[in-house]
């Protein structure tokens, strides 16, 4: 960023004094002599001290050179000499991050309004809000970044990059409508980038979990899956393969999420979340019994209690389904799930009671049977005895 920062700024403070030394130093900083340039702009500087153009172009001949600290110096003592000037103003921030600065830059940039700003063309303005949206996120300054990156996003509606930055920003401050329509343009100027891919996949997955039409959840979620297939078809990694589970998961696509999250978790054996989603998988599509060896598996890879958890709540939920009560019970139980537990158990007494009441039913049902064939014998034997005398 640096270069092409300073190619649209520098030079526009190139005019100056007639100072001796400084047009020589022109001419070989804008033939990229920067050595020269250094050589005659220090002989400026050291000539007139108090000449702000001189400190600035020694300042940006000494950073090209690599010379840091020198570069602030001299940027900080023209800015000091002239607080007002735009350029001076951006270069000085420009030196602060190129030192790592950050809070130092998003301070000082953080003071150049929208009316300065619209002195200069779009290219500038564009070139202004990515120096500053870097140091405001590098300074933890998400919500000014954010702002910076709308602002960007604006003037380059085609620049996949910039696009993509405001819309994980705009996800990441819950703007998820603008995230989403970031993340579109993001996809349609560059559609086989991978990296704007999965993170429209992420946003949608998001979006997904929090809307509560189950219509437009399921339709968030298939254009995710559809997205997903379209990213494991040029890469089929175990991230991606994952992700596509997951939100498969989402669009009800059952099937679909079984074959990926095998597929993941033949990339990663001993990676315990493809085989917790293949569990849920098979779960969500009535097969339970197949669901629980990998949740078996799943539960000795977990590490994590948070995970342990989670996984046991599933075996939980398997064993449930199946009235395996008392595996169940001790999954609920271990997943640290009272509520689980009494559910089952409440389940399991009146499934007992059900049972006891079906065992006499049927055996009301056996003694009325039983009553009705007494009976027809009673009544043969009677008719049987009249027929003889």
């Amino acid at each position: 960023m640096r270069k092409t920062l300073v190619s649209i700024f520098a030079l526009l403070a190139i005019a100056g004094p007639a100072f001796a030394g400084w047009e020589e130093g022109v001419a070989a900083f804008t033939k990229k002599d920067y050595e020269t340039a250094r050589t005659e702009f220090q002989q400026v500087v050291n000539q007139n001290p108090d000449a702000f153009n001189g400190h600035y172009m020694l300042g940006l001949s000494l950073g090209f050179l690599g010379r840091k600290e020198e570069a602030l110096n001299h940027v900080r003592k023209a800015y000091d000499l002239n607080p007002n000037d735009l350029m001076i103003k951006v270069e000085l921030g420009r030196a602060y991050i190129n030192m790592r600065r950050y809070a130092d830059a998003a301070k000082l940039l953080g003071t150049v309004g929208d009316a300065d700003l619209g002195k200069l063309d779009e290219r500038r303005r564009s070139a202004f809000y990515q120096m500053r949206a870097a140091a405001r996120e590098k300074n933890g300054e998400e919500d000014g970044a954010y702002a910076d990156y709308k602002k960007l996003a604006s003037l380059l509606p085609q620049d996949a990059q910039i696009q993509l930055k405001y819309g994980v920003l705009a996800s990441n401050g819950e703007q998820m409508s603008d995230a989403l329509s970031a993340l579109d343009r993001a996809h349609r100027a560059a559609p086989n980038d991978p990296d704007v891919k999965r993170s429209y996949i992420t946003v949608l997955k998001k979006q997904g979990r929090t809307q509560r039409d189950k219509n437009a959840k399921k339709q968030t979620y298939l254009k995710a899956a559809n997205l997903a297939g379209e990213l494991v078809k040029a890469d089929g990694s175990y991230d991606n393969l994952l992700l596509k589970c997951e939100v498969e998961l989402g669009a009800s696509l059952y099937g679909e999420a079984v074959t990926s999250c095998k597929s993941a978790s033949g990339k990663k054996p001993t990676e315990w979340l493809a085989l917790f989603y293949l569990g849920q998988a098979y779960s969500a599509n009535k097969q339970f019994a197949e669901a629980e060896p990998p949740l078996a598996q799943a539960e000795q890879l977990a590490k994590r209690a948070e995970d342990l958890r989670s996984v046991r709540k599933q075996i939980g939920f398997v064993y449930e389904k199946q009235k395996k009560y008392s595996q169940s019970i001790e999954a609920y139980e271990k997943a640290g799930d009272p509520a689980g537990v009494a559910r089952v158990k409440e389940n399991e007494a009146t499934a007992r009671e059900n049972e006891r009441i079906e065992v006499e039913n049927a055996r009301i049902e056996e003694m009325r049977k039983e009553a009705e064939e007494l009976e027809k014998q009673l009544k043969e034997l009677e008719g049987g005895g009249g027929g003889g005398r």
